[in-house]
């Protein structure tokens, strides 16, 4: 395993994902699409906190810990399902070079976009659109 990596065109994260592309970013997160070095078929979405985020504030930190524990007490197949999360994780570059100390969140990827930007993009659904959506 360790050759595959070190011949990787791509980043790796903690030695198990592969980090393809980017799916997006904001003010306190990046999110890249990665896959599985043992089962390329495996895909997830890697959310890693922004450190000027976390060193913010004392309430940065106690969202992402909110957040992680809204997404471990909800079970539905509307909504996006957390795999992992810690703050030990690292990223190793094709260069070599590595990042480490990053804290993450490991969520199903889900192919197709938000449904935060059809809504921006379309507007106002309503209830009949929020059902076909929910349901």
């Amino acid at each position: 395993m360790a050759s595959s990596q070190s011949k990787s065109k791509h980043p790796v994260f903690n030695h198990e994902w592969e980090i393809l592309s980017s799916l997006g970013e904001g003010n306190t997160t990046k999110v890249y699409l990665c896959r599985s070095l043992k089962d390329p078929k495996q895909k997830i979405a890697l959310k890693l906190l922004r450190e000027e985020f976390l060193q913010r504030d004392g309430d940065s930190i106690k969202s992402v810990e909110q957040e992680i524990q809204i997404l471990q007490g909800l079970t539905h197949s509307g909504i996006v399902g957390i795999k992992g999360y810690g703050s030990d994780g690292f990223v190793k570059k094709p260069s070599g070079r590595e990042i480490k100390n990053l804290v993450f969140i490991i969520l199903e990827y889900i192919p197709g976009g938000l449904l935060f930007d059809l809504c921006q993009t379309c507007g106002g659904m309503g209830e009949d659109g929020g059902r076909f959506f929910l349901n």
